[in-house]
C-alpha cells in the first residue's frame, strides 16, 4: 500500500484552561499492528493510528470497568456514557443526553514503523505453496486472515503486511472530575486491549513509555506470582460494579485469567507460546483406533460430525458413535469456516449466528504479552465476563443451510 505522508501540521497554541487536565502519553507497539484502517486487515492510508479508534477503545474499556455500577438500568448507563464519551442526539430522545465528549483525544508524532509480511507464496503457478515467512514477528496461526484464498495464490504475489515498532503520542484533555473514569479506561485498554484488528489475539499490544515527559514506572512485577497480585489489585481499584447488565463484556476482580512465562522470557516468545497453545487446543486430533492425541488424524472435536449429520452424511472419526450435535468451538468466536475436503458433499461451510444482527460473536478470550518490570514479559490469557453466544446458530454452505 502506498502511504500518503501529509506535512506536519502547524503548532496551534491553545488557550490554557486551568479547569482542564492535559496529558501527553507516549506509546510504542510491542506487537505488530494488524490493519487499523477503514478496510478490513489493511492499515490506514494516511495515519497509522486514528484518534477515533483510540476513543472507541477507551469507550469500550470504560464500559468493561465502570458499566456495572448501573445494574440493569441500561438507560442510566447510556446517559453516563454519553456525558463522558459523547453521544449523537436523536429526535425521539426526551432525555437530551446527546452532545460532544468533554474528553479531547488527539494523535500526534506517529511513526509508521516497518512492514512485516507474515506469509509468502512459493512454488509454481500450477502448484503454489503458502508458507510462513521466516523472520516474521507475527504468529502464523493468529495472522491467518491475511492469507489469500487458495484460488488467488500466485508465486510472488503481494500479501498485506502488519507493522512493527509503531509509535505515537496521545494527547488528552479532560475535566478533573473525570480522572477516575479515564484512568480506569486507560489502564484496562493498555493492559488488556490494543489498537487495530485482532487485539484479542495479541496484535497491536501497547507499552506506555511516559506521561507528560515522566517515564511510566507502574509496570507489572517480573514474577508470575507478583504480577497476578498486581492485576488483582488494579482490578479492585478500577472496576466499579454492583451488578452488570446482561451481555455487557466486562472485567472484574473475579475475572478468570492465567499468566505464564515464555520459554525464552522475551516478548515475542511469550506471545507465540500463547498462540501455539490455542492452536494445539483448537486443532486437537485423535487416532480413531488407539484414541491417542496426535498431530494428524480425525478431529477430536464434535463439530465435523455435527455438520455431517446436518447434511445427512455418515459420521467419521473418534465421535462416529456419539453423534454429538454440539459446536463448542463457537465459544471462541463466530463465524467459523470449516473446510472438509474429505467430504465431497460438504467441502466448506460456515457456522454463524442465525439472525442478521447476530451473525458474528467476538471471542471472549484475550491472549497477549504483558510488558513487565526489568524488561521482562509475561503471557496473559483472560476470559471476558458477560459475553454470550447468540441463542441460535446456523450452518451456511454452497448447497444451502441446515
Amino acid at each position: 500500500m502506498t502511504r500518503i505522508h501529509p506535512p506536519n501540521p502547524p503548532d496551534l497554541k491553545r488557550r490554557e484552561r486551568p479547569d482542564m487536565v492535559t496529558q501527553i502519553r507516549i506509546y510504542q507497539f510491542i506487537t505488530p499492528l494488524f490493519g487499523g484502517g477503514a478496510t478490513p486487515a489493511a492499515p490506514d492510508g494516511v495515519t497509522v493510528v486514528r484518534a477515533s479508534e483510540v476513543r472507541g477503545q477507551l469507550r469500550f474499556w470504560w464500559r468493561a470497568t465502570r458499566g456495572g455500577q448501573f445494574g440493569d438500568d441500561l438507560q442510566a448507563l447510556r446517559q453516563c456514557e454519553g456525558k463522558i464519551w459523547g453521544l449523537a442526539a436523536r429526535l425521539d430522545d426526551e432525555q437530551h443526553v446527546g452532545g460532544p465528549s468533554p474528553i479531547h483525544v488527539a494523535i500526534q508524532d506517529w511513526v509508521e514503523g516497518s512492514a512485516d509480511v507474515p506469509y509468502i507464496v512459493q512454488g509454481t503457478r500450477q502448484q503454489p505453496r503458502l508458507i510462513p515467512r521466516p523472520g516474521s514477528a507475527a504468529p502464523e496461526y493468529a495472522a491467518f486472515p491475511l492469507q489469500p484464498k487458495k484460488e488467488d495464490q500466485l508465486p510472488g504475489m503481494p500479501i498485506p503486511p502488519v507493522y512493527n515498532d509503531v509509535r505515537f503520542s496521545l494527547h488528552l484533555t479532560f475535566p478533573p472530575a473525570l480522572r477516575a473514569e479515564l484512568d480506569a479506561a486507560l489502564w484496562a485498554w493498555e493492559t488488556f486491549g490494543g489498537l487495530g484488528a485482532r487485539t484479542r489475539r495479541g496484535f497491536g499490544a501497547l507499552r506506555l513509555e511516559s506521561v507528560n515527559g515522566q517515564p511510566h514506572t507502574d509496570l507489572p512485577p517480573a514474577t508470575v506470582k507478583q504480577c497476578r497480585q498486581w492485576l488483582q489489585r488494579k482490578l479492585k481499584q478500577h472496576v466499579q460494579a454492583t451488578n452488570w447488565p446482561a451481555n455487557l463484556p466486562h472485567v472484574s476482580p473475579q475475572t478468570p485469567f492465567k499468566l505464564q512465562r515464555g520459554a525464552k522470557g522475551n516478548m515475542l516468545d511469550a506471545w507465540h507460546e500463547l498462540i501455539n497453545q490455542l492452536k494445539r487446543f483448537r486443532q486437537q486430533r485423535r487416532d480413531k483406533n488407539t484414541g491417542e492425541i496426535k498431530p494428524i488424524g480425525h478431529s477430536n472435536w464434535p463439530e465435523p460430525n455435527a455438520i455431517r449429520r446436518a447434511f445427512s452424511q455418515p459420521a467419521r472419526g473418534p465421535h462416529d458413535r456419539r453423534l454429538l450435535n454440539k459446536y463448542p468451538r463457537a465459544q471462541f468466536g463466530l463465524p467459523i469456516v470449516f473446510h472438509m475436503p474429505h467430504d465431497p458433499a460438504i467441502q466448506s461451510v460456515t457456522l454463524q449466528g442465525a439472525t442478521k444482527s447476530h451473525t458474528r460473536f467476538a471471542s471472549p478470550l484475550i491472549l497477549k504479552p504483558l510488558m513487565c518490570a526489568e524488561q521482562s514479559t509475561i503471557g496473559l490469557a483472560l476470559i471476558l465476563e458477560g459475553s454470550h453466544l447468540p441463542e441460535s446458530l446456523i450452518i451456511q454452505g454452497d448447497i444451502g443451510s441446515r
